[in-house]
Protein backbone atom coordinates (compact mmCIF):
# COMPACT_ATOMS: atom_id res chain seq x y z
CA UNK A 1 0.00 0.00 0.00
CA UNK A 2 1.11 3.66 -0.67
CA UNK A 3 1.97 5.98 2.08
CA UNK A 4 0.25 8.85 2.25
CA UNK A 5 1.68 11.78 4.29
CA UNK A 6 -0.86 14.80 5.92
CA UNK A 7 0.10 18.17 6.39
CA UNK A 8 -2.70 19.95 7.88
CA UNK A 9 -2.17 23.89 8.36
CA UNK A 10 -3.78 25.04 11.28
CA UNK A 11 -4.31 28.50 13.32
CA UNK A 12 -6.28 31.24 13.58
CA UNK A 13 -7.84 33.52 11.08
CA UNK A 14 -4.39 35.67 9.41
CA UNK A 15 -1.86 33.13 10.60
CA UNK A 16 -1.10 32.44 6.79
CA UNK A 17 -2.70 28.81 6.52
CA UNK A 18 -3.52 29.52 3.22
CA UNK A 19 -0.79 31.25 1.56
CA UNK A 20 1.83 28.85 3.82
CA UNK A 21 -0.28 25.81 1.91
CA UNK A 22 0.64 27.33 -1.77
CA UNK A 23 3.98 28.40 -1.02
CA UNK A 24 4.71 25.19 0.41
CA UNK A 25 3.23 23.43 -2.54
CA UNK A 26 5.60 25.54 -4.64
CA UNK A 27 9.03 24.19 -2.94
CA UNK A 28 7.86 20.78 -3.21
CA UNK A 29 7.16 21.23 -6.61
CA UNK A 30 10.43 22.90 -7.30
CA UNK A 31 11.94 19.58 -5.64
CA UNK A 32 10.11 17.07 -7.05
CA UNK A 33 8.11 16.06 -4.32
CA UNK A 34 4.77 14.43 -4.95
CA UNK A 35 2.13 16.39 -3.30
CA UNK A 36 -1.71 18.08 -3.47
CA UNK A 37 -3.19 20.86 -1.56
CA UNK A 38 -6.62 20.28 -0.79
CA UNK A 39 -8.63 23.69 0.39
CA UNK A 40 -11.28 22.42 2.52
CA UNK A 41 -13.50 26.00 1.65
CA UNK A 42 -13.72 24.77 -1.85
CA UNK A 43 -15.02 21.60 -0.44
CA UNK A 44 -17.47 23.68 1.36
CA UNK A 45 -18.69 25.99 -1.52
CA UNK A 46 -22.32 25.11 -1.45
CA UNK A 47 -25.55 27.03 -0.44
CA UNK A 48 -27.19 26.48 1.88
CA UNK A 49 -24.98 23.76 3.41
CA UNK A 50 -26.48 20.62 3.96
CA UNK A 51 -24.80 20.60 7.38
CA UNK A 52 -21.41 21.57 8.91
CA UNK A 53 -19.16 18.87 8.30
CA UNK A 54 -20.17 18.66 4.71
CA UNK A 55 -16.54 19.61 3.47
CA UNK A 56 -15.41 16.50 5.99
CA UNK A 57 -17.85 14.05 3.64
CA UNK A 58 -16.12 15.61 0.50
CA UNK A 59 -12.65 15.29 1.74
CA UNK A 60 -13.38 11.61 2.87
CA UNK A 61 -14.87 10.52 -0.68
CA UNK A 62 -12.17 12.10 -2.82
CA UNK A 63 -9.05 10.87 -0.25
CA UNK A 64 -8.88 7.72 -1.84
CA UNK A 65 -7.81 9.30 -5.01
CA UNK A 66 -4.92 10.88 -3.12
CA UNK A 67 -3.86 8.20 -1.43
CA UNK A 68 -3.34 6.23 -4.30
CA UNK A 69 -0.77 8.59 -5.59
CA UNK A 70 3.18 6.72 -4.30
CA UNK A 71 4.22 8.64 -0.96
CA UNK A 72 1.78 11.81 -1.51
CA UNK A 73 2.11 14.27 0.69
CA UNK A 74 -1.10 16.50 0.88
CA UNK A 75 -1.24 20.13 2.76
CA UNK A 76 -4.42 20.65 4.13
CA UNK A 77 -4.99 24.64 5.36
CA UNK A 78 -7.84 24.30 8.01
CA UNK A 79 -9.27 25.89 11.99
CA UNK A 80 -9.46 22.74 13.75
CA UNK A 81 -12.23 23.71 16.21
CA UNK A 82 -11.69 20.95 18.81
CA UNK A 83 -10.07 17.54 19.53
CA UNK A 84 -13.52 15.88 18.00
CA UNK A 85 -12.81 17.46 15.24
CA UNK A 86 -9.47 16.60 15.23
CA UNK A 87 -10.22 12.61 14.98
CA UNK A 88 -13.16 13.38 12.18
CA UNK A 89 -10.34 14.46 10.10
CA UNK A 90 -7.79 12.13 10.67
CA UNK A 91 -11.06 9.92 10.29
CA UNK A 92 -11.61 10.99 6.84
CA UNK A 93 -7.74 10.89 5.72
CA UNK A 94 -7.01 7.26 6.96
CA UNK A 95 -4.31 5.06 6.88
CA UNK A 96 -1.85 8.57 6.45
CA UNK A 97 0.78 9.41 8.58
CA UNK A 98 -0.70 12.65 10.22
CA UNK A 99 0.85 15.97 11.12
CA UNK A 100 -0.82 19.50 12.82
CA UNK A 101 1.33 22.50 12.52
CA UNK A 102 -0.45 25.26 13.82
CA UNK A 103 0.80 28.26 12.84
CA UNK A 104 0.67 31.35 14.98
CA UNK A 105 1.78 35.22 14.99
CA UNK A 106 0.67 38.12 18.09
CA UNK A 107 -2.90 38.92 17.61
CA UNK A 108 -3.08 42.67 16.83
CA UNK A 109 -0.67 41.33 13.34
CA UNK A 110 -3.77 38.41 13.13
CA UNK A 111 -6.60 40.57 13.34
CA UNK A 112 -4.69 43.51 10.81
CA UNK A 113 -3.99 40.97 7.90
CA UNK A 114 -7.94 39.55 8.24
CA UNK A 115 -8.86 43.86 8.30
CA UNK A 116 -6.59 44.27 5.28
CA UNK A 117 -7.89 41.26 3.12
CA UNK A 118 -11.76 41.25 3.71
CA UNK A 119 -13.66 43.29 1.23
CA UNK A 120 -16.70 43.69 3.59
CA UNK A 121 -16.51 45.29 7.50
CA UNK A 122 -19.21 42.05 8.35
CA UNK A 123 -16.39 39.81 7.03
CA UNK A 124 -13.95 42.38 8.82
CA UNK A 125 -15.55 42.32 12.03
CA UNK A 126 -16.34 38.18 12.33
CA UNK A 127 -12.61 36.93 11.56
CA UNK A 128 -11.48 39.67 14.25
CA UNK A 129 -14.04 38.12 16.67
CA UNK A 130 -12.51 34.55 15.36
CA UNK A 131 -9.00 35.91 15.69
CA UNK A 132 -10.29 36.51 19.56
CA UNK A 133 -11.77 33.34 20.76
CA UNK A 134 -8.90 31.25 18.70
CA UNK A 135 -6.83 33.11 21.16
CA UNK A 136 -8.79 32.50 24.11
CA UNK A 137 -8.48 28.41 23.34
CA UNK A 138 -7.04 26.04 25.88
CA UNK A 139 -6.81 23.29 24.25
CA UNK A 140 -4.42 24.35 21.02
CA UNK A 141 -1.42 22.20 23.25
CA UNK A 142 -3.38 19.26 22.62
CA UNK A 143 -4.63 19.50 18.96
CA UNK A 144 -0.73 20.60 17.29
CA UNK A 145 1.68 18.55 16.81
CA UNK A 146 4.16 21.68 16.38
CA UNK A 147 4.04 25.32 16.28
CA UNK A 148 5.71 27.64 13.77
CA UNK A 149 5.26 31.53 13.95
CA UNK A 150 4.54 33.84 10.27
CA UNK A 151 5.39 37.23 12.55
CA UNK A 152 8.02 39.26 10.55
CA UNK A 153 9.05 36.34 8.40
CA UNK A 154 8.46 35.84 4.58
CA UNK A 155 6.17 33.08 3.48
CA UNK A 156 9.46 31.46 1.62
CA UNK A 157 11.44 31.33 5.13
CA UNK A 158 8.13 30.07 6.90
CA UNK A 159 7.42 27.50 4.75
CA UNK A 160 10.99 25.90 4.61
CA UNK A 161 10.41 26.25 8.57
CA UNK A 162 7.26 24.51 8.46
CA UNK A 163 8.57 21.91 6.45
CA UNK A 164 11.92 21.07 8.34
CA UNK A 165 9.95 20.71 11.84
CA UNK A 166 7.61 18.42 10.49
CA UNK A 167 10.48 16.66 8.84
CA UNK A 168 9.83 17.01 5.08
CA UNK A 169 13.09 18.56 4.28
CA UNK A 170 13.33 20.46 1.33
CA UNK A 171 16.57 21.61 -0.26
Amino acid sequence: MNSAHVLILHGSPGSGKTTLARTISEQLRADGVAHAVIDVDELNLIFPSPRRDFWLANLAAIWPNYAQVPDIRVIIPTVIADAERLEQLRAAVPAASFVVCELTAPIDELKARVTQREPTDEWRSSLRARVDHHAERTDLEQIRDVLVSTHHRSEEDAARDVLRVIGWTVS
